[in-house]
């Protein structure tokens, strides 16, 4: 009885701050429909701009700006739309809480306007003299980098409000509800805002977890959400939904609350696949849509990797004398270095790459991690870690088949054996080719330890589950950036 009483005093506590916090009136546009208004936003601007381009041709060149000569350059409008949503695309424009750093996304907007640049003038030249106009791209250039900016700022701006933020429940107080809160909180530009958990554990009630009040039982779910004003409902439970919770569930999606699982809000919010909080069900119905590739676009991967093995062999061809001759300077040891690796399905091949390391690094034949800062290491062998230069002999890998250019790190059989005991499927990562580089490599550095596994484990399976050409397409993109960059990976 007590704990009822010290409840409704929360309760009414957290009622009192809504009343004074909740906006009258409010718009929460989902996560979809917000990036949706992005790319209608950017395309009516790109098209504007254009058309505004087009006029100053007109004018400085004294010809009449009427329909025939818009009939004549019509071409414009589509072809720098495209441009402009692949290379937006590739600079993260699309992604929403890149979309709410106003400084950041100024920078990324100037990028896509100079790689327009840089491709605009790439045609240019190979194009017969006078084929195409430059006064034209120059006003396109500059209209567009002042209206996006300012278009971007002002979306940033706006999508700040208390008004146009959804009031999220957390159904689960317990380690996976409060992981997912926390991921919140700490990327506040989504536009989500939670007002607190709800949670079966008489204990918990009138509680706070990691600083927000558990507002109730799951039986008393539709009363919670019509009271705080609720846009969306996350299951955060590991254990088996009882009747009643789920029914509470259903009453609110039925009263137009979107209802979602902790695992797909967390994947959404930071492209990783949180594999402590899923079973083996979601496993495998994440694998489903994988292993449905058409042999079409596997064929056309597999294209895709010859072409971009036979480009990396040139440039390793290149790279091979100075690469070698720095390598003997250093400590006159052998250029390469090969090891055993779990490619597709668990076979052991062995990857190729130049070696960074001292010839005894492993003298007593134990497997050993990679250290941050490890002696082990080489002066040369830092360099060409820094800027990836030692995993390009792993190009003869996927020129032979047994690795792709992308996808998950190849990872050693006696490291494979040690973590899939202590992480939940950790094997799951060999459903596909081992990579050169690949969605874990460009969002996380080398790993040294059973959590740095875990974490890459989490973006591998999350490639795995969206793998697709444009994932890849985009990887390889981000790679070449990343590399140019010299931040290692």
């Amino acid at each position: 009885m007590g704990v009822e009483t010290h409840s409704s005093g929360v309760h009414e506590g957290v009622q009192g701050h809504r009343e004074r916090s909740v906006p009258a009136f409010r718009i929460a546009l989902p996560l979809p429909e917000r990036r949706a208004l992005l790319i209608v936003g950017d395309t009516l601007l790109v098209n504007g701009v254009v058309l505004v381009a087009l006029w100053l041709w007109a004018k400085v060149g004294g010809e009449p700006f009427d329909s025939d000569f818009i009939r004549v350059r019509w071409y414009w409008f589509p072809v720098l739309s495209i441009a402009w949503w692949c290379l937006a695309w590739l600079g993260d424009l699309y992604d929403i809480p890149m979309a709410s750093r106003r400084i950041e996304v100024s920078g990324r907007v100037g990028g896509v306007i100079l790689g327009l640049g840089v491709i605009y003038l790439v045609v240019y030249f190979l194009s017969p003299r006078n084929a195409l106009p430059r006064v034209f791209f120059l006003y396109f250039s500059i209209l567009a980098l002042i209206c996006l900016v300012l278009w971007r700022w002002t979306y940033a701006t706006i999508f700040a409000l208390p008004l146009l933020r959804r009031r999220l429940l957390i159904v689960g107080a317990g380690w996976a509800g409060q992981t997912l809160a926390q991921v919140l909180s700490a990327q506040d530009s989504v536009g989500y805002q939670v007002v607190g958990f709800v949670d079966d554990d008489p204990a918990k009630q009138g509680e706070a977890a990691v600083g927000l009040p558990v507002l109730g039982l799951g039986t008393n779910l539709v009363d919670i959400v019509q009271t705080h004003q609720v846009d969306k409902v996350v299951v955060a439970v590991t254990h088996d939904w009882q009747g009643e919770l789920f029914q509470a569930l259903m009453d609110c999606r039925s009263r137009g609350t979107d209802i979602a699982r902790m695992p797909e809000l967390y994947e959404q919010l930071t492209r990783r696949v949180p594999v402590e909080h899923v079973d083996k069900g979601w496993v495998l119905g994440a694998l489903n849509g994988f292993s449905a590739l058409g042999r079409l676009e596997r064929a056309v991967r597999r294209l895709l990797d010859l072409v971009l093995g036979l480009l990396g062999s040139l440039g390793l061809g290149i790279a091979l004398p100075l690469v070698a001759l720095a390598v003997r300077l250093d400590d006159n040891g052998p250029i390469f270095y090969t090891q055993v690796r779990s490619g597709l399905g668990g076979r052991p091949f062995r990857a190729i790459k130049f070696r960074t390391m001292r010839p005894d690094a492993e003298e007593d034949g134990h497997a050993q991690w990679a250290r941050e800062n490890d002696d082990r290491v080489t002066r040369v062998g830092r360099l060409l870690r820094k800027i990836r230069l030692d995993e390009l002999p792993q190009v003869i890998n996927v020129l032979r088949g047994e690795m792709s250019i992308v996808g998950p790190r190849p990872e050693r059989p006696e490291f494979i054996a040690d973590l899939e005991k202590q992480i939940p499927f950790y094997r799951t990562r060999l459903v596909v080719k081992p990579g050169l580089t690949g969605w874990a490599q460009i969002h996380y550095g080398y790993g040294n330890s059973v959590r740095d596994a875990l974490i890459k484990l989490q973006y591998d399976l999350y490639y795995i589950r969206h793998r697709s050409l444009w994932l890849d397409l985009y990887i390889v993109f981000k790679t070449v950036g990343v590399v140019l960059s010299g931040i290692g990976m």
